[in-house]
């Protein structure tokens, strides 16, 4: 998961330790390729990206990652506070397998982060991935 932000890092790995499922956690845009260069033989399950990163923003990381034939399997979900339909169609047009608005509140990140997890570790099928049975 890429995020810059202290804080959504820290509600983000609350809430996937609850729910003991392990996450990476990259500040910076340019370490996500080389960091899933360095762990090609044990690829992630699907990939997060915050769009507001540094140096560069989300939708450039998922254009390098798309751009090379051993990750362009992977699900990457767009985690952004723009929702521009022409920046979303953007992502989606480059790869993106959905683009998720960031919750305002706490009760509305609960949802989003539980819907967030029972579809992509409870209902979709991710390469490589075992069952996982969340408390979501």
């Amino acid at each position: 998961m890429l995020e810059s932000d202290a804080h959504d890092r820290e509600l983000s790995q609350n809430y996937f330790d609850a729910h003991v499922l392990p996450v990476k956690f990259l500040k910076l845009s340019n370490d996500v390729v080389p960091f899933l260069k360095e762990y090609a033989t044990a690829l992630p399950a699907l990939i997060l990206l915050s769009m507001n990163s540094f140096p560069d923003k989300g939708i450039d990381v998922l254009t390098e990652v798309k751009a090379i034939d051993y990750l362009k399997h992977i699900p990457v979900i767009l985690l952004g506070e723009d929702t521009q339909d022409d920046l979303i169609k953007a992502c989606y047009a480059k790869g993106a397998s959905s683009f998720i608005n960031k919750p305002f509140t706490t009760e509305l990140t609960d949802v989003s982060i539980r819907s967030f997890i029972q579809y992509w570790f409870e209902v979709a099928k991710l390469p490589h991935q075992e069952a996982v049975h969340s408390k979501a």
